[in-house]
């Protein structure tokens, strides 16, 4: 019998069951959702732990922010006339900090509208301005737009003058940290005290920082009186400040500030935005101040020349200078229009002047035909060959070695060696006084003299006069070879209107701080005397006969007139010499400046050859004459404002700072009737 077999026990089906499916999705559905929800709080407190870190990485070195209010800067010098007139300034011209709820609505307005028009609704960071300006820039495929907000161009500036970076850096660290500091400004500052910093702090061109030095240096007047137009020309500023800078380019700051009333009238600042330009714009046409750019070659010397008088400059100062502003004006316009009508002609494209009175005032200085095109002051930067305009200092040493006026000497042409200089258009007579030959400039006579006093004699009467720079000591002396400034050689002829008495000259009169204080005032005392009487006497009498007689012929306007041509080749061109004050009999006497020494030089900055007739007779002498008689012409300039009214004219826009008016003024600059 065959035992039963044990029955297996039933494995589990392996059949679809729907039920167990889905109770096991439910499971995992339930995991995954806890792995991810886990995962993304593992993220973000990762993240948020990098990036602040990140914000720890990038904040570490942020600049100290406790006296974000006080401004780091250059020392500020205002350099203007005895009248108050504002000629330049320089380092960084700041004014007091003005409030924004202290200004008119439309000052801020005008910068809102123009920079950030949302700048009350973001917190430093404008998304809807970056993203319109990402879609702009996209659209154009080029940089048209900027998304920065106030905030943000503020807390560029703050890394900028701390020294955290410099202007041109763009990398990333300096735009995560500008942002940075945006988002804190807003967090630590209200809006308006942000907008009140950023108007006080941010650069508006010509030297001058913040909205009321800004005001102040392109209209004169404080930015709470800011009219809407001139309020559109400072805003406008804020893209290229040299580019659209009132006192350079006028036509573009008119044309920027349109754009910037059009930006206030879209926004709802103001209304009709055509008639405030219309209004404006006439306003921006008749500031003269702006036209007297050639007041700056003066101003700019005035500056390089200050630290010999107070020294370091430390702290803002204001130089009260011997500068007259009509004369100033008279001298350019005689100096332009003679290079319109005789430069061409004369193939001549550059012309200064300097006029001084006998003790060494300087009341007008011409350094160059435009000082927008080049800065370069030919009065005092550029040493050129006065030629026959030295011959003055020979024939003094002449007389100081026992000569006469009416010495006579040989006129015949001279050969020292190889060297044979001819007499320019002087026919030989023989024997002639020294009075002849200065007044008809006779080379033979002037070779002869140096070669009886010696080049050392005529080197050292050089230097008594003034002259500093180097001269050759060998007979090429004689015709003027070695090489002096404008400045130097009108000093050495004011030494004869002078008396005898050495000249020194200067243009700085008073230097006060802001407070007023007086750091320095030109010293009263007259040089000593290092020309003789009868020396003095002679020489005076010979430069006089130049003009009465000789090739300074085109000056002769009246007794008073005296002084000497010159020439190197066809070089340069010169003449020196002065009016001196007199009895007037007639009106034309009694007409333009006395008391007063000039020197006029014209040429080419690169030595291009002249015309051989340009002669220091020629365009020299009419400048002179025009200039002492305060002479208008009938044919106009090229620009129709560029005429003066002569000794007449009316003064430009004065500054903010009152100059004294002493009587004692007289007493220290000797001043020109």
């Amino acid at each position: 019998m065959t035992p039963p077999q044990r029955r297996r026990p039933k494995t589990p089906s392996k059949r679809f069951s729907p039920k167990r499916f889905l109770r096991t999705k439910g499971k995992n559905t339930s995991s995954f959702w806890k792995v991810l929800l886990r995962a993304t709080l593992m993220m973000m407190i990762w993240g948020v732990i990098s990036l602040g870190l990140l914000i720890l990485w990038f904040s570490h070195d942020l600049p100290d922010l406790k006296n974000i209010q006080i401004n780091s800067r250059k020392p500020s010098v205002t350099v203007q006339s005895y009248d108050g007139v504002i000629l330049g300034t320089y380092g960084d011209l700041y004014e007091d900090m003005v409030k924004v709820q202290d200004l008119p609505p439309h000052v801020p307005q005008a910068l809102m509208a123009v920079e950030d028009r949302r700048f009350y609704s973001h917190f430093g960071v404008d998304i809807i301005g970056l993203i319109r300006a990402a879609y702009a820039n996209y659209r154009a495929q080029r940089v048209v737009q900027g998304g920065s907000t106030l905030t943000q161009q503020l807390a560029k500036n703050i890394l900028f003058t701390q020294g955290t970076f410099n202007i041109n850096d763009r990398s990333y660290k300096r735009k995560i940290q500008e942002v940075l500091l945006a988002v804190w400004l807003e967090l630590k500052f209200t809006k308006d005290q942000i907008l009140t910093l950023y108007l006080n702090r941010v650069y508006f061109g010509s030297g001058t920082y913040g909205v009321d030095a800004a005001a102040r240096r392109y209209f004169g007047k404080s930015a709470r009186n800011l009219t809407v137009f001139e309020a559109a020309v400072i805003a406008g500023l804020l893209k290229a400040p040299s580019k659209y800078s009132p006192a350079q380019h006028p036509k573009r700051a008119k044309e920027r500030a349109k754009v910037v009333l059009e930006l206030m009238e879209n926004a709802g600042f103001i209304k009709d935005y055509q008639g405030h330009l219309e209004e404006g714009a006439k306003g921006l046409a008749d500031n003269t101040r702006e036209r007297d750019q050639g007041m700056r070659y003066f101003a700019d010397w005035i500056y390089e020349t200050l630290p010999q008088v107070v020294g370091a400059i430390d702290k803002d100062l204001i130089v009260i200078t011997t500068l007259d502003v009509a004369m100033q004006r008279h001298a350019e316009y005689v100096c332009k229009y003679h290079l319109e009508t005789m430069g061409k002609d004369l193939k001549v494209s550059e012309t200064a002047l300097l006029a001084m009175t006998p003790s060494g005032a300087i009341k007008a200085m011409v350094g160059g035909k435009d000082y927008g095109d080049s800065q370069f002051n030919r009065t005092t930067q550029a040493h050129r060959q006065p030629g026959s305009a030295f011959k003055t200092i020979i024939y003094q040493a002449a007389l100081e070695s026992g000569m006469t006026p009416d010495t006579l000497m040989d006129d015949t042409p001279i050969e020292v060696g190889t060297w044979k200089p001819s007499n320019f258009k002087w026919k030989t007579r023989g024997m002639v006084t020294l009075r002849e030959g200065l007044a008809h400039s006779v080379n033979s006579v002037s070779i002869r003299l140096t070669q009886q006093v010696t080049p050392q004699k005529v080197a050292e009467v050089a230097k008594r006069l003034g002259i500093t720079s180097q001269l050759t000591l060998d007979l090429s002396i004689s015709l003027g070879t070695g090489e002096a400034t404008l400045l130097e050689l009108t000093t050495a002829y004011a030494t004869f209107a002078n008396q005898g008495l050495a000249v020194w000259p200067y243009g700085i009169w008073e230097v006060r701080d802001k407070s007023g204080n007086i750091l320095y005032r030109h010293p009263d005392h007259p040089g000593r005397q290092i020309i003789s009487a009868s020396v003095l006497q002679g020489m005076r009498e010979m430069l006089r006969a130049v003009v009465e007689s000789g090739s300074g012929r085109a000056t002769n306007i009246d007794g008073s007139v005296a002084g000497k041509t010159g020439s190197n080749g066809d070089k340069d061109a010169w003449f020196f010499g002065y009016r001196e004050n007199q009895q007037a009999t007639t009106e034309a006497e009694s007409q333009g400046y006395n008391n007063v020494v000039v020197g006029v030089w014209v040429g080419n900055d690169n030595n291009r050859p002249m015309a051989k007739v340009s002669t220091g007779g020629r365009m020299p002498t009419r400048i002179a004459a025009a200039f002492f008689k305060g002479e208008s012409f009938e044919k106009p300039l090229k620009k129709a404002d560029s005429k003066p009214k002569g000794h007449s004219a009316a003064p430009s826009p004065q500054s903010t700072v009152t100059a004294p008016k002493k009587p004692s003024l007289e007493k220290y600059l000797n001043n020109i009737n």
